[in-house]
């Protein structure tokens, strides 16, 4: 939200969106990419995890700004793959 929004504010920036980015990979998620809609105040990140547990730890130092939507997504070709070689 504008409210929480750390656009202005250096140091909020660094200890909330840049420490998630910076501290992907201590948690094992891998960050595939981030991008961001500033006049919207929305952040798209895609991050690779083993779980939900693992995810929220990585998302650790923005969980308390705003709300965020999780959408769990598989590989295209390799869900193609298996169900084209099951059949």
């Amino acid at each position: 939200t504008w409210e929480a929004c750390p656009y202005h504010d250096a140091e909020k920036a660094k200890a909330t969106f840049g420490a998630t980015l910076a501290g992907m990979a201590e948690t094992g998620a891998t960050l595939v990419g981030a991008w961001v809609d500033a006049p919207a105040h929305k952040f798209f990140l895609v991050i690779e995890a083993e779980s939900v547990e693992q995810l929220e730890t990585a998302m650790s130092p923005i969980i308390d700004i705003g709300c965020a939507e999780t959408r769990p997504v598989s590989d295209a070709a390799e869900l193609l793959r298996r169900r084209t070689d099951d059949a």
